[in-house]
């Protein structure tokens, strides 16, 4: 009988150290693209709306915080820099007009954008988890790979000079958000690569290699940051998407014929006695007999969907039936801020006392996600190997340092103490990789790939709303206190860190009574 069975290479070997560069490599050349992408829509739009032989290089200026200032030493100056004669008032004001049309257009594109980019990716994560237990781990982190290969080919495809930029090449660009998406983008990966480790690695160095996972993350995001900046100064966009497209297909090459399969029996699944109801999703036989009406078909997806995260209320789990929950509730709340704080730390250093330009943005963010990759590959495996920590007792840690951080940023009006705070405040990395070596500690192994999946869909939830949620609390509190945002921040992980000291004498009284371990 047919059955579907992972392939075999002769070169393929365990290798939670390979599929970490494989992480790393996909996480620089994403963050690349994503970036790049987002100003390609700006381009593109504005592309459509300006007269770049009227309005000289309005689309192309380097300063993307700059203020539209209205005396006549400004409006002088800024002519000069678009290109435009500082004597014809009229065409200038017409500019100014323009740009504030390209940027509310850009803005209701760049919203569609990361809805077609998050919301399948979402749907897609969940259907991982059980999809991931049939088809194997690597096969999860080779479908992302493949949807950013298409996605570069929608957007090269939007750079065609025949084309309209809108609607045609900006239609092109949102199908390319939408077919990477489906393949569920990073946060696929991320739950691939979290459950190959959690599979092939024991509970000792677990919590070492998913820290180093997380590291690695943040390495990317600095790296492709760069090589964004230096692309954008030698080449262009197509240039990028080549560049994506080549190392991404490395990876798929990578994957599939030099990491082994981390599941020694994967799910086994009858082509002849079973019947497909989604992507890797089956039914029992009393469920197709029941199964001619597609509102049944409706059931039966929400049954396997239900089955799949059935662990999460288990009393099973270690006689803990409240810390799964709570973990996870940890772990939307975590990516929820982080996303938010992202555009309200944006907001808040372009805003008066600090007014930084793009470029100081720039070192900013670097010097965050950089102590943060150094911290998380190189610090938290000496803390492991010389003290062995308990997981929960690195998560209090960061949520300590996290709050320092948010603090400093509510009161402080110097630059320094904001470089200071990112340096401090890096430790809060400690939160997301304590959380998921907690959970994969907590659940079975069958459940693994569906804890991850669960936790790749709830932060991707999280980025949708967290930069919407943050960015209107700014903007209610603006002339009252620019810094109230970072307090109600403050106060939330104040409860947070209550939580986790809970959870710590929880499980503690838990070990004591039944003898498990954490």
């Amino acid at each position: 009988m047919l059955k579907i069975g992972p392939l075999s290479w002769g070169c393929e070997k365990d290798s939670p150290s390979l599929v970490i560069l494989c992480f790393f490599v996909y996480k620089t050349v994403e963050s690349l693209l994503q970036s790049a992408n987002r100003l390609h829509v700006y381009s593109t739009i504005c592309s459509a709306i300006v007269n770049e032989t009227t309005y000289g290089n309005l689309c192309n200026r380097k300063e993307q915080f700059r203020p539209v200032l209205t005396d006549n030493t400004s409006r002088s100056l800024w002519s000069n820099v678009m290109g435009l004669d500082a004597d014809n008032v009229e065409i200038f004001s017409r500019a100014v007009d323009k740009e504030t049309e390209v940027q509310r257009l850009s803005g209701n594109y760049l919203i569609a954008y990361r809805i077609l980019f998050n919301l399948p990716a979402m749907v897609t994560c969940l259907l991982y988890g059980s999809v991931s237990n049939r088809i194997g781990r690597k096969w999860a982190m080779v479908i992302p790979c493949c949807g950013s290969v298409m996605a570069c080919s929608w957007f090269a495809a939007s750079l065609h000079p025949r084309l309209r930029p809108i609607p045609e090449a900006i239609t092109l660009i949102l199908m390319g958000a939408l077919s990477y998406g489906i393949c569920g983008k990073s946060s696929a990966m991320s739950m691939g690569a979290n459950s190959y480790i959690t599979d092939v690695s024991s509970t000792e160095e677990r919590t070492k290699l998913l820290g180093r996972l997380m590291g690695v993350n943040f390495f990317g995001l600095c790296i492709g940051a760069g090589l964004l900046a230096v692309f954008s100064r030698f080449h262009g966009i197509a240039a990028i998407l080549i560049f994506v497209t080549t190392c991404d297909g490395l990876l798929i090459i990578i994957v599939i014929f030099f990491v082994r399969e981390s599941l020694k029996q994967p799910a086994e699944l009858s082509i002849l006695n079973t019947k497909p109801i989604g992507p890797g999703l089956t039914v029992d036989d009393s469920e197709q007999r029941n199964g001619t009406d597609s509102h049944n078909c409706f059931i039966k997806f929400w049954s396997s969907i239900r089955e799949s995260y059935r662990f999460l209320f288990s009393q099973k789990v270690n006689n803990l039936r409240a810390v799964l929950p709570f973990l996870f509730g940890s772990v939307l709340f975590n990516q929820l801020t982080k996303s938010g704080e992202q555009d309200a730390i944006l907001l808040f250093v372009t805003n008066r006392p600090f007014r930084w330009t793009a470029e100081w943005y720039g070192y900013y963010l670097t010097v965050y996600y950089g102590c943060m990759a150094i911290l998380l590959t190189v610090i938290l495996p000496l803390i492991e190997s010389k003290l062995a920590p308990r997981d929960s007792t690195l998560i209090v840690i960061g949520l300590c340092f996290k709050i320092a951080r948010l603090l400093c940023m509510s009161f402080t009006s110097s630059t320094v103490l904001m470089f200071i705070s990112a340096v401090g405040g890096s430790v809060a990395g400690f939160i997301s990789s304590g959380t998921r070596s907690l959970i994969s500690k907590l659940v079975q192994g069958k459940d693994v790939g569906a804890s991850f999946a669960l936790v790749s869909c709830m932060e991707t939830v999280a980025n949708l709303g967290g930069g919407t949620l943050f960015t209107s609390v700014y903007n209610l509190t603006l002339t009252v206190f620019p810094g109230t945002v970072f307090l109600i921040d403050t106060i939330l992980h104040v409860g947070v860190l209550c939580g986790f000291l809970w959870l710590r004498h929880h499980v503690q009284t838990e070990d004591s009574q039944c003898g498990l371990s954490e």
